[in-house]
This record gives structure tokens, sequence and C-alpha cells, in this order.
């Protein structure tokens, strides 16, 4: 017998010890998107996925200085730009069709706009903490996304 079976002292101890589980995650909803967020609650950081309505742009960057982000786009077409701190900048647009994942360290602002109606699942190095995410408005005129939308 497993040692598991001492420990417990009837079959209705062992029964409710390997039943299902339901964890309740969390969600978030607004003009950009709807999301389900630390949907693993055993992982070191969060699983989530979102639903993001297209060509909303984004008013700012936002950066964190613990968390890694682990983006991966399921199906859709998003942009991403990246800023980096010495003034580089990159833009780039991931489909599903990628099969990527796309994945930013901390110390580089970035954000995301949905180009068509898109879901995407990401992954966050730590547990979501708000302390750990720093935003910085963007001026219209350099968000350069006129080409992207048409």
């Amino acid at each position: 017998m497993p040692k598991l079976w001492h420990i417990l002292k009837s079959a209705t101890e062992i029964n409710l010890f390997f039943m299902p589980q339901f964890y309740e995650y969390r969600t978030h909803s607004d003009h950009r998107r709807k999301g389900a967020y630390d949907i693993v609650p055993s992982m070191p950081g969060d699983f989530n996925f979102t639903i993001h309505n297209p060509n909303v742009i984004p008013e700012e960057l936002h950066m964190h200085k613990k968390q890694t982000d682990y983006f991966a786009v399921a199906s859709g077409k998003v942009m991403f730009r990246l800023v980096y701190e010495d003034g580089r900048e990159e833009k780039f647009i991931m489909t599903e069709n990628d099969h990527k994942t796309l994945i930013i360290p901390p110390g580089i602002w970035h954000n995301y706009m949905a180009l068509e109606p898109s879901i995407m699942v990401f992954y966050i190095s730590h547990k979501y903490d708000p302390a750990d995410e720093f935003h910085k408005k963007t001026d219209p005129s350099e968000r350069g996304l006129s080409d992207e939308l048409k």
C-alpha cells in the first residue's frame, strides 16, 4: 500500500483528497480588452488570456523592473511597440500564423494594439504586482500607427 493510505483514515478521505478543485481566477474588462488572469494558480507567475478589440490606439507605454512578459497571439493580428532606454524603438506585427512567443525582459517600455479582433495568451514571470508596472504617456504624433491601420 502507498504511504498516503496510512495517513488517510477512510475511503471517504481518499475521495475528498483526490477530488477536482475549482479556482476562481481574476477577470478584467475595459475598452481595449477583456481577459482572465492567473488562471493556473500553482505557477510562480500569472498565466493569462485576453480578447482584444481592434484598432484601439494605446495612449501609453508601460514597463516592469522585475517582471518578464511572454506574449503569443492565438488568434488575430497584434502590433507590438518596444522602446528601449537608449531611445531605440521597434514595431512589429505578430499573427496566429507566426507560432512564436515574444519575450519582453524587464526594463523595456512596451505596448500593443490589436489590428483585428484578437486573442492573446501570455505569461508574466511574477504574480501581478501593480507596484512593478510603470506608465509613460505617449504623444499621438510618436505613435506612428496610421500605416498599420490601413
